[in-house]
C-alpha cells in the first residue's frame, strides 16, 4: 500500500494537528487523483486547529485538512472524460449535489448538500488528493502554481466584488487580509474609480496599497466614517466589500455607504452584527452575504479577470514545505503574512 505524507487534525479539541502517514486515496470511477503541487492555508485551517465553534458545528476528525491546493492529475477512474493524466487542475473547496434546486438554477455556492474539502472529507494538505471529476478545473499551465493554488480564495473576492457594478464607483474594502488584498485587486482591474481600504495591521494594510488602494484608513487610530466621507467628497462610497465579518465594522459602514449603496458581506465574524435599522431601511441599503464561489460562473470570471491583467502574486508572502505546516499556521494566525503556500 503506498503511503503519503499529509497534515491531520487528529481528534477533537484545542491542537491535535500534525504531519503523519496515511494511504494514498482510492479513486472511484468517476474520480481523479492528484499530485498536489502547492496548497495555501487558509483562515479555516486556523479555526481548525483550535477547534473553535466553526470546527466544532462541521468537522470529525482525523480529517486531513487543507482546501486551497492545485496538481497535477495522475490518475483517473474509468468513466472520466474531461480530464486527462498530466492535466493542471483545481478545484473548488465545495463540492455541490448538482442536482438540487438551487444547484440547477445556478445557485451551487448554497446547495444544500455541499461538501467541504479538507472539513467533511479528506482535504490537499498533503501529497495525493482525491476529487469528482467534476469538480476539477483545467488551469493554465503557464500560471505559477502558487497562484494556482489561491483560485478558491480568489473566487470568493472576485464572488463578492462582481455581485453588484463597481466600474468607475467608489469602494471601501474592510478586512485587508488576502482575501481583501485580493478583492481590492479586483475592484482595481474592474475599473472602481477610488478603493479605500480599512485596515489597522500596517503590513496587511501595506500590502493593501500595493495592490491597487488608494487609501488606508486605521479604524482604531481615526474615525472611519469621517474619513471616507472627506476622502468621496463628503457623500461616502457607493459599495462596501467587508471581508472582516468584524460586526462594529460592519454597523459603522452602514453610516458611510451612500443613500442606495451596496454592502457585500464576505467575512465571519464571532459576534452577531446588529443593525441599525433605521439607518439601513431609510437609506435604502441593500446587503448581501457570499458564501463561497458560484460554480463555474466565478471561475469563468476570474480568468477573464487574468486576461485584463488581474495580479495577485504579491498576496503570497511565504512559500514553505510542508514540514513547515506549524510555522505557517502561527503566521497567519499571528496575521504576519498574505498567503502562506506550503509545498509537498
Amino acid at each position: 500500500m503506498e503511503m503519503m505524507k499529509c497534515v491531520v487534525k487528529e481528534q477533537k479539541g484545542d491542537g491535535f494537528v500534525s504531519l503523519t502517514q496515511k494511504p494514498v486515496p482510492e479513486i472511484g470511477d468517476y474520480d481523479v487523483l492528484i499530485r498536489v503541487k502547492a496548497v495555501a492555508i487558509c483562515g479555516t485551517d486556523v479555526h481548525i486547529r483550535h477547534w473553535d465553534d466553526y470546527a466544532q458545528k462541521r468537522m470529525n476528525p482525523p480529517t486531513v485538512i487543507g482546501h486551497e491546493y492545485a496538481g497535477e492529475v495522475v490518475k483517473v477512474g474509468k468513466g472520466v472524460t474531461a480530464v486527462n493524466v498530466g492535466d493542471i487542475v483545481n478545484s473548488d473547496s465545495h463540492l455541490v449535489c448538482n442536482s438540487c434546486d438551487l444547484c440547477l438554477n445556478g445557485h451551487t455556492d448554497v446547495c444544500y448538500n455541499t461538501v467541504v474539502i479538507g472539513v467533511h472529507r479528506d482535504g490537499a494538505m498533503a501529497e495525493y488528493i482525491s476529487i469528482p471529476e467534476s469538480a476539477a478545473v483545467k488551469c493554465d499551465p503557464s500560471m505559477p502554481i502558487e497562484q494556482l493554488a489561491l483560485m478558491e480564495p480568489l473566487g470568493v473576492a472576485v464572488h463578492a466584488a462582481m455581485e453588484f457594478p463597481i466600474s468607475a464607483k467608489k469602494v471601501a474594502v474592510i478586512g485587508c487580509g488576502p482575501i481583501g488584498c485580493m478583492g481590492v485587486a479586483v475592484a482595481r482591474t474592474l475599473g472602481a474609480a477610488k478603493i479605500i481600504a480599512v485596515e489597522l495591521n500596517p503590513q496587511r494594510a501595506q500590502m493593501a496599497l500595493e495592490m491597487g488602494a488608494n487609501a488606508v484608513i486605521d479604524p482604531v487610530k481615526e474615525d472611519v466614517t469621517s474619513k471616507v466621507k472627506e476622502l468621496c467628497d463628503g457623500l461616502g462610497v457607493d459599495v462596501v466589500l467587508d471581508f472582516s465579518g468584524n460586526a462594529g465594522a460592519i454597523m459603522t459602514a452602514l453610516d458611510y455607504v451612500k443613500p442606495d449603496g451596496y454592502i457585500v458581506c464576505a467575512g465571519l465574524g464571532p459576534k452577531p452584527v446588529m443593525l441599525e435599522w433605521e439607518n439601513f431601511v431609510t437609506k435604502g441599503i441593500c446587503i448581501k452575504g457570499i458564501s463561497g464561489r458560484e460554480i463555474p460562473r466565478t471561475w469563468e470570471r476570474m480568468k477573464g479577470l487574468f486576461a485584463a491583467g488581474l495580479d495577485i502574486s504579491k498576496v503570497i508572502t511565504h512559500v514553505l514545505p510542508l514540514e513547515e505546516f506549524e510555522k505557517g499556521l502561527d503566521l497567519m494566525e499571528k496575521g504576519q503574512c498574505g498567503k502562506v503556500v506550503l509545498k509537498p
